[in-house]
């Protein structure tokens, strides 16, 4: 009963989500998309094939690529299972959107946020700002992984599962809902990735 009552859920989620604010209109050269996953099935439409993590993603880079339009969108990651490339869905995806290819740029040899985040830095050149894209749930894992090559990027979190606030909210919030669950297996599966983090971490800086 308690793991389907979405102010719980919420509750757990709330220190991951709320790390870092929302992109506010800095401006960047670069805008890095940070991968996720997409289906394959061939009766899916353009719109449908990115999974709604990507999709998120996608969507708020090139609102602020349309805002900006110098800046160059870098994206990421490789699904081993899958026969179309994920950064080639995501790049399809983009120009659907209005996004020419000459300011699309893939990075597909990585298959894990550390990965990317590697590549990336070699590629994005140090003084020209980055806007990082990703699941904002996801964010300070990534921001982590950045803040180790000593890179600061400008956050720039989507795919909110926290859509509400409970300063006034009644009983009926409380009520089980099966889709809290959702957000209790994200932020278990995020803090389960920034304990692994932080112990691949210390067993580095102790072998150093």
């Amino acid at each position: 009963m308690l793991i389907t009552c979405r102010p719980l859920s919420d509750w757990l989620a709330s220190p991951l989500e709320q790390a870092y604010p929302a992109f506010a209109g800095q401006r960047v050269q670069h805008i890095a998309v940070l991968g996720c996953s997409h289906a394959e099935a061939t009766f899916l439409p353009l719109s449908s094939q990115p999974e709604p993590c990507s999709l998120a993603r996608l969507v708020e880079a090139a609102q602020i690529w349309h805002a900006q339009p110098d800046a160059i969108i870098h994206l990421s990651g490789s699904i081993a299972d899958r026969l179309t490339p994920h950064t080639e869905v995501e790049k399809r995806f983009l120009l659907a959107l209005g996004i020419p290819a000459s300011a699309i740029r893939q990075h597909t040899a990585a298959t894990d946020t550390e990965g990317e985040v590697t590549l990336l830095v070699k590629a994005i050149p140090a003084d020209e700002p980055l806007a990082l894209v990703t699941t904002a749930m996801h964010m300070p894992r990534a921001m982590r992984w950045f803040g180790l090559h000593q890179r600061n990027p400008i956050a720039a979190p989507t795919e909110y599962r926290i859509r509400r606030t409970y300063a006034n909210s009644r009983w009926p919030v409380w009520v089980p809902q099966l889709n809290a669950t959702n957000t209790l297996g994200d932020a278990y599966y995020e803090y389960a990735g920034l304990l692994e983090q932080w112990i691949s971490i210390s067993l580095r800086t102790k072998s150093q």
